[in-house]
């Protein structure tokens, strides 16, 4: 079950990091942006050290995105690998896991509001709140704070993160930005992967699970059906 959940929950995650609709998500009609990743800290005494990159391509004002990470960590000498996509389109986001190789996807598309002004509040919801104002490679950019991160937005789009929480530190930076540009037909493909839903998966975890000789509850059951209604039900 653990497994399980972590799917789940890394879906959720995910999700959650790009906000989903049919409708004017960034300022800008078109863009690809490279981050460098890096991080480090310690937990309980372990000192772990992150490096990677991100690339972003998007178009028609956000309504088209994939953004697709890369990421190497240590930890006491154990490396973990980590490759991870999401796309949007109309409203439907993809979540791409590479081992095993499917794609998961959910229907956003009942969300209809101004990404940008929502993005906003949601981060006044949480105790942010708006602390300057910045440059990233000359991008003049508005700079929040929120529970230990700041992000520099240019017209809606993220070009710098900093995450300082419980002794651990990650940074996510552009390097190279390029606006109003045409984005490259094979950048926004998914990768020829089978596709199933959320509930889908589900049922496919805990089919995996009993074979294993772990079934889950009858309250787990419900406990994941009932986290899935709620992340997929349109809100007014």
């Amino acid at each position: 079950m653990k497994k399980l959940l972590f799917v789940s929950l890394s879906f959720v995650f995910l999700s959650t990091q790009v906000l989903y609709a049919k409708t004017k998500r960034y300022e800008v009609k078109s863009g690809m942006v490279t981050y460098a990743i890096t991080g480090s800290g310690n937990i309980m005494g372990m000192k772990r050290e992150t490096h990677g990159h991100r690339t972003l391509y998007f178009e028609d004002y956000g309504n088209v995105e994939v953004q697709e990470t890369e990421e190497t960590t240590r930890t006491m000498g154990r490396t973990e690998k980590e490759h991870r996509l999401v796309k949007i389109e109309d409203g439907m986001v993809y979540s791409v896991s590479y081992e095993p190789k499917i794609i998961t996807k959910g229907d956003m598309s009942k969300i209809n509001k101004d990404m940008t002004k929502m993005g906003k509040e949601m981060m006044k919801s949480m105790g942010g709140k708006k602390v300057g104002k910045g440059e990233v490679l000359g991008f003049p950019c508005e700079i929040w704070e929120v529970k230990g991160t700041k992000r520099w937005f240019y017209k809606g789009v993220t070009l710098k993160v900093e995450i300082n929480i419980m002794g651990m530190v990650r940074k996510e930076e552009a390097t190279e930005v390029k606006f109003g540009v045409s984005i490259p037909p094979e950048k926004l493909k998914l990768p020829d992967y089978p596709t199933m839903t959320m509930e889908e998966m589900i049922q496919l975890q805990m089919s995996k699970h009993g074979r294993e000789g772990h079934q889950p509850s009858p309250e787990e059951i419900k406990a994941m059906q009932n986290m899935m209604k709620n992340m997929f039900k349109s809100k007014q």
